[in-house]
């Protein structure tokens, strides 16, 4: 039976950098070697607890293997605890968000983005700030002062936060932020431990169907069309396997269409039930819009934001973060 992700304690950028230093000389390729006895390159390959359909069908419908790879996909975490998953050696690929492949860029770390995975659909939400439903907040502007719970504090997942509140007349130095895994975010606001958080795709909405006010959807407002999810390596890997990582993105563009095609939703629905655990009549009825390519132009935008504010140290260019063989648009 497939597991959801586990509640591995999320790894700081500092943390994540000292691997980096100890382990890249070192590391060998975690599922790199020998053929298997059919022929096929065994790869690892980690997956975080959103928008990991795509992953799983490229595992059952076949299209894997039929792109030569004999993939071993392993229960990933938080955006910093992938991307130190790479860096290590543990796996070869790894899921993980834009801003967040970004921020450790600009940082040093050899991280590369070889493929987008969920996109951000600027016309359907899938994310948003969203309150207790006795709080007695009403809007954005009512968070001056509060506690906001987030995937990553100040790791450029939390940026639409930073640029919805700003508009609304709060600024970087009048809220504070908390990190938590989007499992724990409605029992974290439920509680009272924070006053409002920002969980993303199954999680927000199961939050909004169980009756939790939405304060405004930050991600689709000013990420619209900007990689949600990638795809991500070390600069070393994929530089000593390019035909590997090449028939990775292969095989999961075929996943994206068959993902994509409403003719397969049952699919799609059994195999978010099977890794969650849950009764398939409980699957989503619609999921995440999903793509191999990255948008550039969006892509960019939401770089130059991190650097204006300062969640970045420098400027970095679209160029930077993507693999040189990553399909743009």
């Amino acid at each position: 039976m497939r597991t959801p992700s586990s509640a591995r304690r999320a790894l700081p950028l500092s943390a994540v950098l000292l691997v980096s230093t100890m382990a890249l000389a070192s590391c060998g390729n975690a599922g790199q070697g020998a053929e298997t006895p059919g022929g096929l390159i065994p790869l690892k390959v980690s997956v975080a607890g959103i928008q990991f359909e795509p992953a799983y069908l490229a595992e059952s419908q076949g299209f894997f293997e039929e792109h030569g790879l004999d993939v071993e996909i392993i229960n990933g975490a938080d955006p910093a605890a992938q991307i130190a998953s790479a860096i290590s050696g543990e796996v070869d690929i790894a899921t993980g968000s834009w801003v967040n492949v970004a921020t450790s860029v600009a940082k040093g770390l050899p991280i590369e983005a070889l493929a987008s995975n969920g996109v951000v659909d600027p016309d359907v939400d899938n994310s948003g700030v969203l309150v207790a439903k006795d709080s007695g907040i009403a809007r954005l502007a009512d968070l001056k002062g509060k506690t906001i719970g987030v995937i990553g504090v100040k790791t450029g997942s939390d940026l639409p936060v930073f640029q919805a509140l700003e508009d609304a007349g709060v600024g970087a130095d009048e809220f504070s932020e908390a990190g938590m895994p989007y499992a724990g975010m409605q029992a974290a606001v439920e509680t009272g431990t924070v006053d409002a958080v920002v969980p993303s795709d199954v999680f927000y909405h199961q939050m909004i169907a169980a009756g939790f006010p939405s304060l405004g959807n930050p991600v689709r407002e000013y990420q619209g069309n900007q990689p949600g999810t990638l795809w991500l390596s070390t600069s070393q890997w994929a530089g000593a396997n390019p035909d590997t990582a090449k028939a990775f993105v292969s095989a999961m563009k075929e996943a994206v269409e068959f993902y994509s095609d409403a003719a397969n939703l049952e699919e799609v629905q059994k195999i978010h039930a099977e890794v969650n655990q849950i009764p398939v009549e409980k699957a989503p009825t619609r999921f995440a819009l999903a793509g191999t390519a990255f948008d550039a132009e969006a892509s960019q935008s939401g770089l130059d934001a991190m650097a204006r504010f300062e969640l970045i140290d420098k400027p970095v260019t679209v160029d930077e973060v993507l693999w040189e063989h990553a399909s743009r648009k």
